[in-house]
């Protein structure tokens, strides 16, 4: 099994899609274990928040360093690396006895998993070409909606069988066999790749860009308990003007910026880039509330909890399918807010179906409900990248990748933090109404991304049409 040359084999690609999976799956599996970890741990809400939003900041602010590592030191290396310090990470997490302990435990896993994942794609491309390529992109490409469905299953079957007596340490415990047999078969399967060129890092802008992320994640996780913190997000906009100047001064000494300012100046690019804040602005809330109802106040089984997402990322998967010819026929942006339309309506028929149900609610209750957003996630993500992407020229599509997915990273934590906080604040007022207030919430969120996109798309239609 070891690779004579550069090609990727079979088996080699099956352990770079194995690697994919153990960030991907842990997302889902945590939010399904959260209210058990939050009973082991002695937490209330905004620790599960954090617990969740942790990752998510760690992940965002190390995806694009992860990224050039892997160009520096080869993709192949880093990739090991990434996977055998996750593994670690969750024996951190799977043995964590208190909040601060999980906590480390999850941003070590954020860092591990942005160290993997750019390696994954990078070592396709260069490994692959033609039919093979176009194939092996393909189930990169699909395996997101799977891993959801696999996670939110798996992770409630772990914790509600409680092999071994675990409960939900099982949830990170699993991990540890997968990351063995990857990085050992990997040594040999996987073949090494390196440019040829030494890409530079933007430490600094990094930094600042961390920065920035965290004054937002702060005071939104935790500034109900804190009101101090939300003098944090004065330092946004400073934060936000530094890191421009920063990116422009580099990109003009001829350096390698993570956030180009001439990418944004493609046409459409910003519109797509906004479509997908929407997007993480939106759904990882949507499932973080719905999966802490579901457990918390209506009683659901972690497997119940985990079954009732399995038609969101059934639908998810299909409709990434049948995005590239739908969004032929009727072009990205109306595809977009097609997308919306069945967000919105998703988002309103599971407070409906929640609020008649009540304790009576089952788990097949809420398959049209789920099956709508995943449908209506999968018509936002395609059009998103597809708007983004489709004037940025070869050379600079590397970059535009990793800033999307810095983009959409980064946002996915503000998230699930914006959501925990209005769900927990409003708490008083009865649970239906709670998750309500933290989906409208959400909800006006994409509307007002929708709003402002569509009419930057008619502005620059409109230049174009001049020139």
């Amino acid at each position: 099994m070891k690779s004579t040359d550069n090609s990727l084999s079979t088996f080699g690609l099956v352990l770079l899609v194995a690697g994919q999976l153990l960030p991907q799956i842990d997302s889902s599996i945590v939010n399904v274990a959260l209210d058990h970890i939050g009973h082991s741990l002695h937490t209330n809400d905004i620790g599960l928040i954090l617990i969740v939003a942790v990752y998510g900041l760690s992940y965002a602010a190390s995806i694009a360093i992860g990224g050039r590592l892997g160009e520096r030191y080869g993709k192949k290396r880093l990739f090991l690396i990434g996977v055998i310090g996750f593994g670690f990470a969750s024996i951190v997490c799977g043995f964590a006895y208190s909040l601060s302990s999980m906590l480390l435990g999850r941003l070590m896993q954020g860092l591990f998993g942005a160290l993997l994942i750019p390696q994954i794609l990078a070592i396709i491309h260069s490994s692959l070409c033609g039919e093979r390529h176009s194939r092996a992109v393909g189930i990169y490409t699909s395996i997101g909606g799977l891993s959801f469905v696999l996670g939110q299953s798996l992770g409630g079957w772990l914790v509600s069988a409680n092999l071994f007596d675990m409960g939900w340490r099982l949830t990170f415990f699993i991990n540890i066999p997968v990351c063995i047999f990857v990085f050992f078969f990997g040594l040999r399967a996987i073949p090494e790749s390196q440019t040829v060129e030494t890409p530079q890092m933007d430490i600094d802008g990094i930094a600042i860009f961390t920065l920035l992320l965290s004054f937002i994640l702060v005071p939104v996780s935790v500034g109900s308990n804190w009101p101090a913190l939300w003098w944090l997000l004065i330092a946004v906009i400073p934060l936000g003007w530094t890191l421009y100047k920063l990116e422009v001064r580099k990109e003009r000494l001829g350096q390698q910026p993570v956030f180009p300012p001439s990418l944004f100046k493609t046409p459409n690019f910003i519109v797509g880039a906004s479509y997908l804040i929407g997007i993480a602005m939106t759904f990882p809330g949507y499932i973080f509330v719905t999966a802490l109802t579901l457990q918390s106040k209506l009683d659901f089984t972690p497997l119940q909890s985990g079954n009732t997402f399995i038609s969101m990322g059934l639908t998810f998967f299909f409709g990434s399918i049948l995005s590239k010819r739908m969004s032929a026929k009727i072009n990205n942006h109306r595809y977009y807010l097609i997308g919306i339309a069945f967000i919105l309506v998703g988002f309103i028929t599971t407070t409906s179906v929640m609020y008649w149900q009540g304790s009576h609610l089952q788990v097949w209750d809420l398959v049209i409900a789920t099956g709508l957003v995943g449908f209506g996630n999968s018509c936002l993500v395609s059009s998103a990248f597809r708007t983004a992407l489709e004037n940025v020229k070869q050379r600079q599509a590397s970059e535009a990748s990793s800033v999307l997915n810095t983009v959409q990273q980064g946002c996915i934590p503000i998230s699930a933090a914006i959501a925990g906080t209005i769900y927990t604040s409003s708490n008083g007022y009865g649970d239906v109404f709670a998750m309500s207030y933290a989906l409208a919430s959400l909800s006006v969120i994409l509307l007002m991304v929708g709003a402002v996109s569509v009419k930057r798309v008619k502005t620059n239609k409109m230049r174009m049409d001049v020139a």
